[in-house]
């Protein structure tokens, strides 16, 4: 394997459907580290199937499949009174650093570009440098407000 060129996850992103949310959860009952950043996912069950219903609910959701299983979530929810949305993204352990992330958010900021918003920001920790690379390459930019030395906010504008 040529380290400069890894390989790619040969993953299917859909928009989520209610015929998908077993494969979210399972998902989430696998994701590890839970609760690492700003406790999501959350680490009790409990509050994890919340967490996932309210984002279901609430946002708009695509998923990365590999074969038959989840491997990669994001979601917007958007606040239509701003034009605005904030946006999220997990992917599995195991397949980070192959592409999941760079299909899941083209998947989302499509479907932004659908809703008609105009901004799109989110809560990075500021040194998760993997997540950064790929949210500068969509053109997400640091806001100097909300900032802290663990965390910095993103914005793109659409």
């Amino acid at each position: 394997m040529n380290a400069g060129n890894p390989i790619k996850t040969p993953c299917e992103v859909k928009i989520y459907r209610p015929e998908h949310y077993e494969g979210l959860v399972k998902m989430y009952d696998a994701f590890r580290p839970k609760g690492e950043f700003q406790g999501m996912p959350p680490r009790n069950r409990a509050t994890r199937i919340q967490w996932i219903d309210n984002l279901v609910a609430g946002g708009d959701n695509a998923l990365a499949w590999l074969e038959d299983r989840v491997i990669g979530h994001v979601a917007i929810i958007p606040d239509f009174s701003k034009l605005d949305a904030e946006y999220l993204i997990f992917v599995s352990q195991d397949n980070r650093g192959m592409g999941v992330g760079k299909k899941l958010t083209s998947k989302i900021l499509q479907r932004a570009g659908q809703l008609a918003l105009t901004k799109i920001w989110l809560t990075v920790d500021a040194y998760n440098f993997r997540g950064i690379k790929l949210y500068k390459r969509f053109g997400f930019q640091f806001s100097q407000e909300h900032c802290s030395a663990s965390e910095r906010t993103m914005i793109l504008s659409l």
